[in-house]
């Protein structure tokens, strides 16, 4: 199960950054986003709203987070979305990854699809020109048409329809439908007893195997997919929001590694009990409220910051041409590096430590010197 929760956090950063660049995008923010029906867009649309509505074509990539998003147009390449509901009844010509509460795709996916949410469903008239990884509560697969494989984790999987690969099922409870067709063999792991006599319209390639009982890993699951996702879209998006700031951030914190560190050790310490300190006061509790939320932001952020540096230096070590695309790669790059540095034993959390240090430090120590114009 760990190694599937590795492997769909390494696709998803990766290939989702892999879809965003920096330049010819086309910025659309407000509460209703709609692409009408005969219209046709040749740049990349990043939009934020309530409600995305993509009726007509888009020629490029579509990075969107807002409250329901609805693909009913059609997508030339990837789209990478996030929202409360999610509906894509059209095509997108490339990779789709797409994380909400609900999640339905009844419409025509060329490359891979990832998807995460409560529930998630691949209606009838799905097709998946390539591979599928899904992670739910609740995960529906009617007569969908898949090239590659698939990999589903969720508590109750439902599945019908084709598969040209092998299948693999992560759950509690299964459920096969009359025309589930697998062009392979079928591998279900789970914490129950299952024998195949419980599962009608089983295939005949069919592995099952029973783990020990863990009832934390589907809501760990989850929670860092969406997590991951997340982090990786707001990062984008800042990036792309500024511009500059970000490439000069760059810069004043691989000129100060050392310092920035020290000096986000004694802020990471300070805050803490200067809060403790206003709370007591009782008068400045609203004080102690508000220098928490911005805590709280300056430790995400700097999370970001250090993503992006560890990421994009490791980047321009072997290349030779810098471009804007590095901090966008560099973040998803360095996400997966700090996960895999934060697992080492026993340094893993004191690299954790020293990170949260250089990023905190180094926000910190930039607007603070920018405030004085000593940049």
């Amino acid at each position: 199960m760990r190694a599937i929760i590795r492997t769909s956090l390494f696709l998803i950063l990766t290939l989702g950054a892999a879809s965003v660049w920096a330049q010819g995008t086309n910025y659309k923010i407000g509460t209703t986003i709609r692409i009408n029906e005969r219209d046709t867009l040749a740049s990349n649309v990043i939009a934020g709203g309530q409600f995305v509505d993509i009726s007509g074509h888009l020629n490029d990539d579509l990075f969107g987070a807002a409250r329901n998003i609805i693909i009913r147009g059609s997508v030339a390449d990837d789209a990478i979305v996030a929202a409360q509901s999610v509906m894509v009844s059209g095509t997108v010509g490339d990779m789709l990854v797409a994380t909400g509460e609900t999640v339905i795709i009844d419409g025509i996916i060329d490359g891979d699809l990832f998807a995460a949410g409560n529930e998630v469903r691949l209606g009838a008239n799905a097709q998946i020109g390539g591979n599928v990884a899904l992670a739910g509560n609740e995960i529906i697969i009617e007569q969908a048409a898949i090239e590659g494989w698939m990999r589903v984790a969720g508590n109750e999987i439902s599945v019908n329809g084709t598969v040209n690969n092998y299948v693999e099922l992560y759950g509690s409870s299964f459920e096969f439908g009359p025309n589930y067709n697998p062009g392979s063999v079928t591998t279900i792991t789970t914490s129950g007893e299952l024998n195949r006599q419980d599962l009608p319209n089983a295939p005949e390639e069919l592995n099952i195997i029973v783990e020990e009982a863990d009832q934390a890993w589907l809501p760990a699951l989850l929670f860092s997919i969406w997590f991951y996702i997340a982090m990786l879209i707001i990062g984008i998006l800042l990036m792309l929001l500024f511009r500059e700031t970000t490439a000069d951030l760059y810069r004043f914190a691989t000129e100060r590694y050392l310092r920035n560190t020290g000096i986000g050790l004694v802020v990471f310490l300070a805050i803490p009990i200067a809060v403790v300190i206003l709370m007591i006061l009782v008068l400045t509790i609203p004080l102690s409220i508000f220098i928490m939320i911005l805590y709280g932001l300056a430790l995400f952020v700097g999370f970001l910051l250090v993503a992006v540096i560890l990421g994009t230096r490791a980047i321009r070590y072997v290349k030779s041409e810098e471009t804007f695309s590095d901090y966008i790669w560099g973040l998803a790059l360095g996400m997966i590096l700090i996960g895999l540095l934060s697992a080492l034993p026993y340094a893993g959390p004191f690299i954790n430590l020293a990170l949260i240090f250089l990023g905190l430090g180094t926000l910190l120590s930039y607007f603070w010197q920018l405030r004085f114009n000593s940049i």
